[in-house]
């Protein structure tokens, strides 16, 4: 193979994503590690060593996807789909309980959470579809199909109990939807009625007046689209009706979910409770001032006042230690790794291309603002980790999974 073949080869590979993307997985097994260095357990059963073994297994993976035809991808999409809904039809009959939530198959080695490979599943599925279907609110019945899609597992995880996963299904199916044809108006009316709910359960002032700037806002931008009259009509009314429904969603939510919202809104109602959580992480945040206590020295994980502090609270020890100098370089790694994963949709003319590689941006940038906002208060508390940095073995193999994903689209490129 000559000199300049073997060039064009190694410059498939974005070697910057990966040399981010590497960075961001030693942050994460150095802040494991911090956080659970007292545990008194043999070097092998450490969570900071099987983070390291996760990772690596991670990385063969990525390795290996980076080689896969897109057109094999294509061919998978659908057994694939159809794997994932058995899994995730499993847990909810067999698994047992972890924290009040059926989500795990325990195999000894490791604890896998279906849902996490659902995305997966999901993603390509979904992309391969609107990839060859584009939607249009003009003809609703180009919906009925990716609908179906996104229902069923979408149910099936809620169900488990699990919303902000379930979340991540939708995330993933409106930016689908965008790429696939929609506009931007498209998509505030699909999800208006959700936005009716949560501004009319308060019965502040505010509240209500947001609401009623909502409806204008909805019967503005349906005859801005010039929908038709009977599908506008639903639309106004499913808002309306939304939103003096909103006292009934409240009472379907799990009772754990009713308190994360109400220790959101006040994080003092119950400081031992439901609100611990949320003030002891901006305790640890708020303590580590500008460069933080050091690698190791933060008093709130190392005394154990923060809980999950190597899961759902990594963010807090990062803050705690490394100050806000280490928050805003993770957060610069990550914005680097989102830019340079999006670029992959200039590499190649194929629409399942953009689709995948948006859907992937899609789940990572979830993952990141919902656990970041969390861990300083602006958003109730969920089970949602922070890719590359929160301890999990299913987690960390999903990440790098799509990161492998992301690369095998890149590498095969043709622009």
């Amino acid at each position: 193979m000559s000199s300049d073949r073997i060039q064009d080869k190694s410059l498939k590979f974005d070697w910057f994503f990966i040399v981010v993307t590497l960075t961001l997985m030693t942050f994460g097994v150095f802040l494991v590690y911090s956080a659970t260095v007292g545990e008194e357990l043999a070097v092998y059963d450490t969570h900071w060593f099987r983070q390291i073994i996760y990772f690596l297994t991670g990385i063969a993976i990525a390795v290996g996807l980076v080689f896969v035809k897109i057109d094999w991808l294509k061919r998978v999409a659908v057994p694939s789909y159809v794997i994932a809904l058995v899994m995730l039809l499993f847990v909810l009959i067999f698994a047992g309980d972890v924290k009040g939530a059926g989500r795990w198959i325990d195999l000894k080695v490791i604890k896998l959470q279906p849902s996490e490979f659902a995305k997966i599943a999901y993603l390509i599925t979904i992309s391969y579809w609107l990839s060859k279907h584009p939607v249009s609110l003009h003809k609703l019945k180009t919906f009925l199909v990716p609908l179906g899609l996104f229902v069923v597992p979408f149910l099936l995880v809620l169900k488990q109990p699990d919303l902000s996963t379930a979340l991540v299904f939708t995330a993933v199916t409106l930016v689908g939807f965008f790429f696939a044809g929609l506009t931007f108006t498209d998509l505030f009316l699909i999800v208006s009625p959700v936005l009716s709910v949560l501004f009319s359960h308060s019965q502040s002032m505010v509240m209500q007046v947001l609401w009623g700037v909502l409806i204008c806002l909805v019967v503005f931008s349906v005859l801005r689209r010039h929908l038709s009259k009977k599908f506008s009509g639903v639309i106004i009314a499913t808002n309306i009706l939304a939103g003096y429904a909103s006292t009934m969603v409240w009472n379907m939510l799990e009772p754990h979910q009713q308190k994360r919202v109400n220790t959101f809104l006040d994080p003092m109602s119950d400081p031992l409770g439901d609100g611990y959580q949320v003030l002891q992480s901006l305790t640890a945040i708020g303590s580590g001032g500008i460069g933080g206590k050091g690698f190791g020295n933060g008093s709130q994980t190392n005394l154990s006042f923060l809980p999950e502090e190597h899961t759902d609270f990594i963010f807090s020890v990062l803050g705690e230690q490394f100050g806000f100098v280490g928050c805003a370089a993770v957060l610069v790694l990550f914005t680097l790794f989102l830019w340079r994963a999006s670029s992959i949709c200039k590499t190649n003319d194929d629409p399942f291309v953009t689709l995948v590689t948006m859907g992937a941006c899609t789940i990572f940038l979830f993952h990141i603002t919902v656990n970041i906002a969390m861990t300083i208060g602006l958003m109730p508390v969920t089970g949602l980790p922070l890719p590359f940095l929160s301890y999990g073995g299913s987690f960390a193999l999903v990440c790098m999974f799509l990161v492998g994903l992301l690369m095998c689209l890149r590498y095969q490129g043709n622009k």
